[in-house]
């Protein structure tokens, strides 16, 4: 059969499509570009917060359409949606032929209903002869999403961090390790099909190997990783302030082959608004952190993330952020307004903040933030770089250096049209804005 897949959310996401993809089409299904030409359609969902939700539902809808005016027999919709809303979803949306959680994708017992015995939409989709199973440690056969020159590779799933804000939890369950070898198995083959940049992610990667090895051992899976031939970057996501240690720090400093870049979400500073979020850390944990980071590693790239709006939050609390953000002077940062969800304990806390002073906040700190960065870039003027390319646009290329992340920083504007996406150049920096640079090649 021909099958349309799309996938929202975040680069987690992204990989379990990626597996599920490689599944179903050594099963025997064509993957096409088209949903009109599909006889499958198949939607990974984000459901982490009311508007990630929204668009998962959306999208669903604007899918469905299909099985009226194209070719589409099936509409499958699994992850996040329904990991967390369940059999609500079947009544609200009829036009899904069957609907596959998290756990069940995880399940090597629980088939995804698309083998060569599917049956007609409204059967029960528990009876449908078994197709294509969730793999539980090898992703060698998945489908790539990304460009050839990098890719995501999931090294955990779930969190018991249980933050009062946080949804992960109940969407993805416990904390659950992927095993080393898979892991360095996934990243060699990936290295044969001319990955160059690896990139980690988890929903906390710091916390790797805790429940598999009875210790965190994030540095080891980059010290074995940094031996892989053709890989030359590999960046961490997600980590957690309150687990990073003494031998990560030291393995991103020693590594060359290892970005110095961390990506550190730290969500607030105020004391009284870390604990109710139940981050397990304080202003004073969070600055010493900062201070050895950059310490040890001077050419470290902090990007961060905070919350903004979080139920308790007050005018001195948001000043107290305000000021912490402009002394610490973030590389890189992202910025969130709370959104209340049902079955945190967030939502049942008082002080929920109203949605105009969530705005005039988000806006307030975006303003500062883009004074800094455009205080930092200006710094990078005439400093030279590598640059790995991504892809070319009219009338050059864009590209990345080691501080930024794909598809959430910010690129590098290089003036010859003619560098393919993967190569790695050399490049000075000529010009800068408040998030992307300009760069001339040199030899």
């Amino acid at each position: 059969m021909k099958l349309y897949c799309i996938s929202l959310g975040c680069p987690k996401n992204l990989t379990d499509t990626e597996t599920v993809l490689g599944q179903l089409q050594q099963a025997g299904h064509q993957i096409i570009s088209d949903p009109k030409s599909a006889d499958i359609i198949l939607i990974n969902t984000c459901a982490f917060i009311q508007s990630a939700t929204e668009e998962s539902l959306d999208t669903i809808l604007n899918a469905a359409k299909y099985k009226h005016k194209g070719k589409c027999k099936y509409l499958i919709v699994i992850g996040c949606l329904p990991s967390r809303y369940g059999n609500k979803l079947r009544k609200l949306l009829p036009e899904v032929d069957a609907f596959i959680d998290s756990d069940k994708l995880r399940s090597a017992k629980y088939p995804i209903p698309l083998g060569p015995e599917t049956r007609p939409s409204g059967s029960d989709s528990r009876s449908l002869a078994p197709g294509v199973y969730w793999p539980r440690s090898n992703n060698a056969n998945k489908v790539k999403l990304t460009p050839t020159h990098y890719a995501y590779v999931k090294i955990a799933d779930g969190c018991d961090n249980r933050c009062s804000y946080c949804t992960i939890p109940s969407i993805r369950g416990p904390y659950r390790s992927r095993p080393m070898a898979s892991i360095l198995q996934e990243v060699k083959a990936l290295a044969k099909t001319g990955t160059k940049e690896i990139i980690y992610v988890a929903q906390d990667t710091t916390n790797y190997g805790i429940d598999l090895y009875g210790q965190r051992v994030l540095h080891r899976l980059l010290q074995k990783t940094a031996r892989i031939k053709g890989i030359r970057w590999i960046r961490i996501m997600y980590t957690h302030p309150a687990h990073i240690t003494d031998n990560l720090i030291r393995t991103i400093k020693k590594e060359k082959k290892i970005c110095k870049y961390l990506d550190l979400p730290l969500q607030h500073i105020c004391d009284k608004i870390l604990k109710n979020m139940g981050r397990r850390y304080g202003r004073r944990e969070v600055e010493n952190l900062i201070l050895k980071i950059r310490r040890e590693i001077p050419q470290i790239v902090l990007r961060t993330t905070f919350l903004v709006g979080f139920p308790g939050e007050n005018k001195s609390d948001f000043e107290e952020l305000l000021g912490f953000v402009a002394k610490t002077r973030f590389e890189r940062l992202g910025i969130f307004k709370y959104s209340k969800e049902s079955g945190t304990p967030a939502a049942k806390m008082r002080g929920q903040v109203p949605e105009k002073v969530k705005d005039v906040r988000f806006h307030t700190l975006m303003k500062r933030q883009n004074m800094i960065s455009r205080q930092l870039n200006r710094n990078l003027l005439n400093k030279v770089f590598e640059i790995i390319v991504d892809n070319g646009i009219a009338g050059g290329s864009l590209g990345r250096t080691y501080m930024d992340a794909p598809e959430i920083d910010g690129s590098v504007f290089i003036n010859n049209k003619h560098l393919r996406p993967g190569k790695i150049v050399r490049g000075k920096i000529s010009d800068t804005s408040a998030y992307d640079l300009s760069a001339r090649l040199i030899n």
